[in-house]
């Protein structure tokens, strides 16, 4: 990202987020002081060891979970719960079963006021066309393979057209084939739609494909350990892997989440 962009006010601002979880052996200390400034527009990846608090993070942004101190703001706005400003794709599709694809993408629309019937029937069609499912509109989840369910998911969450796209390692229980060609899509997308997109992942070849930052966090208690630029340009596709610099990058990613892994192992 531009210099002179950098100097705008974030997007998202994380500010001394602390989770502390009691339990009946006591406390966990899921997060512990994490701070990062999201900019308009940026692709953020976030990689660490499991149980590193990358999942606790994004819950609080999303207004799942509340932080124990410290505070997120969104457009310069206390998070204190959920909003359709920001849609939340997790790794398990979330589905409601009973609903076709066209009425779980427009579920979230049926929030929204001020729409009819027909337009958000539109929105939904149209999303729905983007993530390429458009001969399955009213088909049922049950009918869908594991990658067309998770498109459906992006779809309901693009549709909202929230400022800000959440993503818990939706490409993880994947077969590589359904998760590379998902991964393009969502590049694509990105480009095309120029959503702001915080997305976890534990493989660091998808975090540099897809990033313009990959954050790095420590073992619990969880920190941000490391912000590294992904230097490649938009666009990119499944070749960008072979380039000199990405493997570079690679390297250097994943010595700092080996070391994190190996501190979880102590």
């Amino acid at each position: 990202m531009a210099g002179e962009e950098r100097n705008l006010i974030p997007k998202v601002q994380i500010k001394d987020v602390k989770k502390i979880y009691e339990g009946r052996n006591g406390q966990t200390i899921a997060l512990n002081g994490a701070n990062l400034d999201i900019y308009d527009n940026e692709f953020i990846c976030v990689v660490g060891p499991s149980g590193c608090g990358k999942s606790t993070l994004l819950n609080i942004i999303a207004g799942l979970h509340e932080a124990t101190s410290g505070e997120v703001l969104v457009d310069g706005v206390k998070v204190e719960g959920t909003g359709v400003d920001r849609g939340v794709v997790f790794q398990q599709y979330a589905l409601f079963p009973w609903l076709t694809v066209k009425k779980n993408v427009m579920f979230g629309l049926n929030l929204k006021k001020g729409m009819t019937d027909a337009e958000r029937e539109e929105t939904a069609l149209k999303y729905i066309k983007m993530v390429g499912l458009e001969k399955f509109v009213n088909s049922y989840p049950k009918e869908l393979s594991g990658g067309m369910k998770q498109r459906v998911a992006i779809a309901r969450a693009y549709a909202v057209n929230p400022s800000l796209l959440l993503m818990d390692e939706p490409f993880g229980a994947l077969d590589a084939q359904t998760r590379t060609q998902l991964q393009t899509e969502l590049l694509k997308t990105w480009e095309e739609e120029k959503k702001t997109c915080f997305f976890i992942t534990h493989d660091v070849e998808e975090a540099i494909l897809l990033a313009s930052r990959v954050v790095v966090m420590s073992a619990r208690p969880g920190r941000i350990k490391e912000v590294i630029d992904i230097d490649i340009p938009y666009p990119r596709n499944q070749e960008t892997k072979m380039l000199p610099r990405f493997t570079e990058l690679k390297n250097y990613i994943w010595q700092n989440v080996y070391k994190e892994y190996l501190e979880v192992q102590k």
